[in-house]
């Protein structure tokens, strides 16, 4: 009887330890984490898909900076963390999985120097969803700042065109080569019972978009602005846009008409300031929360008259003083062809187009 109970705790045992050494391997290559040495970064690094920008002060040395990079469990990353490199471009490091199988290459970036210019000349291309997002190029260097609803499209939603999503290039300019073209454009309606998705508005905004709210908490899914490194304040919102509101009924986020309801597009700048609570504000306070330091006024209203662009000039309105020297803080740009567009509600077929944006600050305002 003993020895048939201790060959059953053998048998156990054997099985216990037969499992253990066939746990799998981690299959994951990401980086989860990383920092700077001293205090040369300006707030959280923004992580951005393969993308990983950090600002940094403007007197910053970036020709030797040696970062500590976190990554996954098991995974090792070339360079290694730790290791000097010279950031005056993109770095790139790459993640490959503990099982080996798995390889993630991450484009790392220290941006010292704000873009307050935006011309839309230049767009990447997403190579699996096929959807494009527009890119700046300061002294050649791309600086992957703009996010869109195209991501979130993507989530439940494929093309094989990028002017199938709600932003894509236009060659109806202003100047350059290419403008933004924002479409409201019909939703695919009820998405797994998680989320009604009657209208899709086109919206471009200066941040990153959270895919994991994407369809449960859309308004939590825009994470809006970019870290603001200058010492002078943006004093105006400068560009050109054309405007046009679709022509059938104003569908509510139930998917029905809303009788009386014209729609609007979006065009604002806000300038927040950043603290241990408050990392990024999102669409569900954007316009109300007392971070806020500064906002421009929409400018647009209504459709415009005609095909050609109208320009507009509009004023950073301030709440509070900004404490630059103390104190971190965003600069968000919100554009969209259906003001109401991140409830779900507008009318198909709005149209935005928009062209060489400029932020006017104190320093360059000559």
């Amino acid at each position: 009887m003993k020895l048939k109970h201790l060959s059953l705790l053998l048998i156990l045992l054997l099985g216990a330890t037969s499992c253990i050494q066939d746990a799998p391997l981690n299959p994951e290559a990401d980086i989860l984490s990383i920092s700077l040495p001293g205090n040369v970064a300006i707030g959280e690094p923004v992580f951005n898909q393969n993308s990983i920008s950090i600002y940094v002060t403007q007197d910053a040395d970036i020709s030797n900076i040696a970062p500590t990079i976190g990554i996954t469990e098991g995974a090792t990353i070339s360079p290694a963390s730790g290791t000097p490199e010279n950031f005056t471009k993109s770095v790139a490091y790459t993640v490959t999985s503990q099982d080996k199988k798995n390889k993630r290459i991450y484009l790392v970036q220290l941006i010292k120097q704000n873009s307050f210019e935006y011309n839309f000349d230049y767009w990447e291309e997403n190579t699996r969803y096929k959807y494009k997002t527009p890119v700046e190029i300061v002294n050649d260097q791309i600086q992957r700042i703009w996010s869109t609803s195209n991501q979130g499209v993507s989530v439940y939603q494929q093309f094989p065109n990028a002017d199938q999503y709600p932003v894509f290039p236009t060659e109806i300019a202003q100047s350059g080569k290419y403008a933004a073209k924002l479409v409201t454009k019909e939703g695919p309606g009820n998405i797994m019972n998680i989320q009604y998705i009657p209208i899709v508005s086109g919206s471009l905004f200066t941040g990153t978009m959270n895919l994991l709210n994407a369809l449960k908490d859309p308004l939590k899914a825009t994470l809006f602005g970019q870290p603001y490194n200058e010492k002078k304040k943006p004093i105006r919102l400068t560009g050109y846009y054309n405007y046009k509101a679709g022509t059938g009924d104003y569908i509510g986020k139930d998917g029905n008409p809303k009788p009386g309801m014209k729609d609007s597009c979006a065009i604002y700048s806000v300038l927040y300031k950043t603290d241990d609570t408050v990392k990024s504000l999102d669409g569900t306070n954007i316009m109300t929360d007392p971070n806020i330091v500064a906002i421009t006024k929409n400018p647009a209203h209504s459709s415009t008259v005609g095909d050609g662009f109208v320009q507009f000039d509009v004023e950073f309105e301030y709440r509070k003083e900004p404490d630059f020297d103390n104190e971190t803080y965003k600069l968000a740009i919100i554009l969209a062809s259906s003001f109401y567009g991140d409830r779900y509600e507008g009318c198909i077929g709005s149209t935005l187009i928009v062209d060489n944006l400029s932020i006017i600050t104190e320093s360059n305002k000559e």
